[in-house]
């Protein structure tokens, strides 16, 4: 086993730009990293762990309470890294009088770190993140909006409060707040081009589609997520949104596009394959009580 190497905070910029690096172009297990960076809850619980000047691992717990980190593949640090997610937790939650979960997913077939999560002491979860992926190449179904309804991109961070607002109600969440949406909106990739928004015929926002192309790949783009208010659902306008998001992408240059959904959002995997996409992957997700 490798010694332990110390953690610490971004101490420096050339720690940012590294940690930055890792995430462009080395790996996929640190989700979104550039919006979480702008979060403050979030920025305060991202370590990196160094081998003198080197760069060995990263980790931040996301503002769902999401565990994401990443390591060189020759050092054993996971055990140090669950250790501080479980801090970040307790920090997190300090004075609530209340438990809360850790949570954190990896690759169906990632066995190293399977076994790094259960001897930590979390559980497996019945759902799964599934990533469904798609030419561009093949025919974009068109997809006509219900009469009165229309698809723009999004026009600025004045518009921030209503999308959150958006977000919250199709996912049943209050986890998407405006400083969240700012902060998708902030990121160096968006692109408002690519962020769409469907419009009922009173004005009301009704559906979105959040649209980017890669940042080390600019042939490969995602639409993810998708959402449409409760008020609107049943009228297509989720399809609508996607043909449209694709054909954006495809108009950007991408090659390809790809979505992800849970394995219990059973509309969202139909919709997927209506519109041409294949299951590729998915990921299994543990979670762990940290009492309060």
């Amino acid at each position: 086993m490798n010694p332990l190497l110390p953690r610490s905070p971004l101490e420096t910029d050339a720690d940012l730009e590294r940690a930055r690096e890792w995430a462009r172009t080395r790996s996929a297990a640190l989700v979104d990293f550039e919006e979480n960076l702008r979060l403050p809850a979030v920025r305060c619980t991202l370590r990196v762990w160094k081998d003198g000047e080197e760069l060995s691992g990263l980790a931040y717990v996301d503002g769902y309470d999401n565990l994401w980190f990443d390591t060189a593949p020759s050092l054993a640090l996971e055990d140090d890294i669950i250790a501080w997610g479980e801090t970040c937790i307790r920090e997190r939650y300090a004075g609530a009088g209340m438990d809360a979960t850790l949570d954190c997913s990896c690759l169906a077939g990632d066995a190293r770190r399977i076994r790094a999560l259960l001897r930590n002491g979390f559980v497996e979860q019945a759902a799964r993140s599934l990533h469904f992926f798609r030419s561009l190449g093949d025919p974009i179904p068109n997809c006509p909006l219900p009469d009165g309804f229309s698809i723009r991109c999004v026009q600025g961070s004045g518009e921030a409060p209503a999308l959150a607002a958006l977000h919250r109600a199709a996912f049943g969440t209050e986890h998407m707040t405006v400083e969240g949406r700012l902060a998708i909106m902030d990121a160096p990739g968006y692109r408002p081009e690519l962020d769409l928004v469907v419009v009922a015929p009173g004005g009301e926002l009704a559906a979105f589609c959040i649209c980017e192309l890669s940042e080390e790949d600019p042939l490969a783009g995602s639409t993810d997520p998708i959402g449409t208010h409760p008020r609107y659902r049943h009228m297509g306008l989720a399809k609508c949104a996607l043909s449209a998001g694709l054909g954006k992408l495809k108009a950007a240059g991408a090659c390809t596009a790809q979505l992800g959904t849970s394995s219990e959002n059973i509309p969202m995997q139909q919709l997927a394959r209506a519109m041409g996409f294949t299951c590729l992957s998915e990921k299994m997700w543990f979670s762990k009580s940290i009492p309060g």
